[in-house]
């Protein structure tokens, strides 16, 4: 065999690898990403087991097995506590868009169309007749209709074995994560080479911080969004604010669509609650709630977002935008919720494997060095 023939071959030979290295990838992609999603939920809980394991607190000592758990047991008690107040909230809300009177709502609009039209000289023949609000109307109903919800219920009762099964794993593997101190980046260290050992310790540090601050900061931002819509609702005189700005909160982890996704909601809930309540009018309700909505989101892109994305990522904004673009075509809505962090651990990886490249020293120009960062 010559020296081409060989090559061939061994090209073919790699590329039938790579291949068959996604395909088992794939195949088990459920599980790594229990193992990723417990990785994330480690890094959170890791400074408290390392509170109470006496790491920081020398006041405080217990056996790390018995933090973890305490640890796992908090986050666990912390979610179900959040889903206790939003799912009692949330079904209220649900059942009350399932009795709005649609064509009565949509003859509201209509009139509220009318009059500005009528208040800007323009001509009001050609509005949308009643005929097509009651057609309307009894879409919505239909969509919300019994038969509808209860299908829905089917279906997620028929997948509760699935999350109940990737609930308890990811439950199970954020465990043993917390316990052992180490025992993620030695899983990484198995699977490279030995002569890039030094710069997998070397860069750990700097993947934690970021990944910790990032992280930090997005909880800091639903806690804020969520804080400040379910305020401002209140004080216009809404009820259950809390399931519109949770929600609204919870959302916005969806760059530049979760917004508009959140403010839908809202309007669609305080509408509904509108329709029930004689002291305001429709036209009034809307202008607040879309206000309010306005107000919280300049809040969270001049305030909450720099403060986020300054001290995790350091990256251009339009950087983290084609970054989320790329990340949504390839993955959609999954891909645009985790394309930041992921983007953050390439490029501190590309930083420490790759200096060499002109293009990943310019990504990484404004990043920190090691000794700017806590080991």
């Amino acid at each position: 065999m010559n020296k081409v023939s060989r090559q061939i071959v061994l090209s073919v030979f790699y590329l039938a690898l790579i291949v068959w290295s996604g395909y088992m990838v794939w195949q088990v992609r459920y599980t790594l990403t229990y193992v990723l999603v417990s990785a994330v939920i480690s890094i959170i809980g890791k400074p408290l087991v390392d509170a109470l394991s006496g790491e920081r607190w020398s006041k405080i000592k217990i056996n790390r097995s018995l933090a973890a758990a305490i640890t796992l047991l908090l986050m666990m008690t912390l979610i179900g506590v959040l889903f206790s107040i939003f799912i009692p909230a949330l079904m209220h809300e649900l059942s009350v868009l399932a009795n709005v009177d649609y064509e009565s709502l949509y003859q509201e609009i209509q009139s509220e169309i009318i009059s500005i039209q009528s208040s800007l000289g323009m001509d009001t023949s050609n509005s949308v007749s009643s005929i097509e609000g009651s057609r309307i109307g009894s879409r919505v109903v239909e969509a919300l209709s019994f038969d509808k919800v209860s299908d829905t219920f089917t279906n997620l009762i028929g997948s509760l074995g699935n999350t109940a099964f990737a609930i308890f794993s990811i439950i199970f593997i954020t465990f043993f994560f917390l316990r052992e101190k180490y025992l993620f980046r030695n899983i990484v260290l198995s699977l490279i080479p030995d002569k890039y050992d030094d710069r997998v310790h070397k860069v750990t540090p700097r993947l934690r911080t970021n990944l910790t601050r990032y992280f930090a900061g997005l909880l800091l931002q639903i806690t804020i969004i969520t804080t400040l819509v379910s305020v401002g609702l209140k004080v216009a005189g809404f009820h259950n604010t809390i399931v519109i700005g949770f929600f609204a909160g919870l959302i916005n982890v969806i760059p530049y669509l979760g917004p508009i996704i959140g403010m839908a909601f809202g309007l669609l809930l305080g509408m509904a609650q509108t329709l029930s309540n004689t002291n305001m009018e429709l036209g009034s309700a809307f202008v607040i709630i879309l206000s309010i909505f306005a107000v919280v989101q300049l809040i969270d892109n001049f305030v909450t977002q720099p403060i986020v994305f300054s001290t995790s990522i350091r990256a251009h904004p339009l950087e983290i935008f084609l970054v989320i673009s790329f990340a949504a075509s390839i993955a959609g809505i999954s891909g645009m919720i985790v394309a930041v962090p992921v983007y953050s651990v390439i490029r501190l990886l590309a930083a420490e494997f790759f200096p060499q490249v002109k293009f990943v020293r310019w990504l990484t120009q404004n990043d920190l060095n090691d000794e700017d960062l806590p080991a």
